[in-house]
């Protein structure tokens, strides 16, 4: 045997169209037909919820469909109640919350839901002040209007636009060029003057001379010098 519940009775359907129309029914009582999971029409009638919470019985699970006037704006409310006896065998109590919830999907437009398990959960006080305060608007007791609400204030922001961005002015600025630390000066060494003499010989005349201008700076340079004179007693 299937565990899902099952709404398909016409008698169903007709039950609750007419308590959604408004006619003279204003409530419906459910029930399983025979043991099964099949719901079936148990009861109707236009008395209300205190004729609706004399139907209820404690060894069994019944889904109710009531439809009362909401004392803060005199238009129709619909309640369910979902019913589960106190003397409920434990094996069918299982079931509950899944076949509710299956009701719940099937009676669209309920506004308030009431779980019961007793006389004192399904008192007509009790289920018309939750319908009260499932009420969009709340009245007090002498009868003054609800207090309008303050409309509510847009969020401030410290955000400014900036516009659009200017391409060629940002290409006009040029980025400064990071400084180069300046590297310490290191005095050349000095130059070694080698002189090779064409000849030899003490005479001081003008005779040609080759030297190595050697320096740690730069290459090795060879030059000829001709014009210069050499004294030979200087060098001695």
């Amino acid at each position: 045997m299937s565990h899902q519940v099952n709404l398909s009775s016409r008698e169903i359907a007709t039950g609750y169209q007419s308590i959604v129309d408004g006619t003279d029914i204003d409530w419906m009582l459910l029930t399983y037909d025979k043991g099964s999971n099949d719901l079936k029409v148990q009861g109707q009638g236009s008395g209300g919820l205190e004729e609706l919470g004399e139907q209820f019985s404690d060894g069994r699970i019944q889904y109710a469909f009531v439809r009362v006037e909401d004392p803060n704006t005199q238009l129709p409310k619909f309640v369910q109640i979902n019913w589960c006896g106190d003397g409920v065998p434990e094996t069918k109590k299982g079931l509950f919350h899944n076949h509710s919830s299956a009701v719940s999907r099937y009676l669209k437009g309920t506004h308030v839901v009431v779980n019961a398990r007793n006389e004192g959960d399904v008192d007509p006080d009790l289920i018309m002040k939750r319908v009260r305060n499932a009420s969009g608007s709340k009245y007090s007791v002498h009868g003054e209007t609800a207090r309008r609400a303050e409309p509510i204030a847009p969020v401030g922001t410290s955000y400014t636009p900036v516009g659009k961005v200017d391409i060629a002015a940002l290409r006009k600025v040029t980025t400064p060029s990071a400084k180069v630390a300046s590297l310490p000066t290191i005095p050349h060494p000095p130059c070694i003057l080698i002189f090779f003499f064409q000849g030899l010989g003490t005479s001081t005349s003008k005779r040609g001379a080759i030297y190595f201008h050697i320096c740690a700076s730069r290459p090795a340079t060879i030059r000829t010098e001709t014009s210069r004179q050499v004294d030979n007693a200087s060098l001695g």
